[in-house]
């Protein structure tokens, strides 16, 4: 998995500078923007919500990586975390004090494979939903997606509640980080 974004400060002033580019209304979000993720109760719709900031985040990245290689990196680590934040909503919801350690392991596993399914699926969401739009509506998208950022940003609190739980689940020896070679 990459890194994920520990520095604050850097992510305040991303959020900055993205709402003060930003005129759009959240209605043109690929994302309900009406509420906190936090407070969407079906975990699997919470799970979407985070699977497109996942996508929403790598669309901008590559959009700024050879005009802002560090914003780019910025969002590509923001997208790793709300990826995460996909697994972390579901393990969540199934983690109990008395869980097996057969039980943790199989519910991870269905974690992982949604962390990595569920954004993909909405990147080509996404993706259609510009080819659809084609470049004379190219303005049309860059709001939808500009509004899906700062939904997402403004959700990075809660954001940052799963990547804490990820490492607390880490620290307690469930989870094994990969080894790097």
């Amino acid at each position: 998995m990459k890194r994920l974004v520990r520095d604050r400060t850097t992510i305040k002033y991303f959020a900055v500078l993205i709402l003060a580019f930003s005129s759009t209304a959240f209605a043109d979000a690929y994302v309900d923007a009406s509420k906190p993720f936090i407070e969407i109760k079906d975990v699997n719709q919470q799970a979407e919500a985070w699977a497109v900031c996942a996508a929403a985040y790598d669309i901008m990245a590559t959009i700024q990586k050879a005009e802002a290689p560090a914003r780019a990196k910025q969002l590509d680590d923001l997208g790793n975390g709300a990826q995460l934040a996909v697994g972390m909503t579901l393990v969540i919801d199934d983690l109990e004090p008395d869980i097996s350690l057969e039980r943790f392991t199989a519910l991870w596993e269905n974690s992982q494979a949604a962390m990595n399914e569920r954004p993909q699926a909405q990147l080509a969401a996404i993706i259609a939903d510009a080819a659809k739009l084609g470049s004379e509506r190219e303005a049309e998208f860059g709001r939808k997606i500009n509004a899906t950022v700062v939904a997402c940003i403004n959700n990075l609190a809660a954001q940052r509640m799963y990547i804490d739980s990820w490492q607390e689940l880490v620290k307690s020896g469930l989870l094994q980080l990969p080894q790097v070679e």
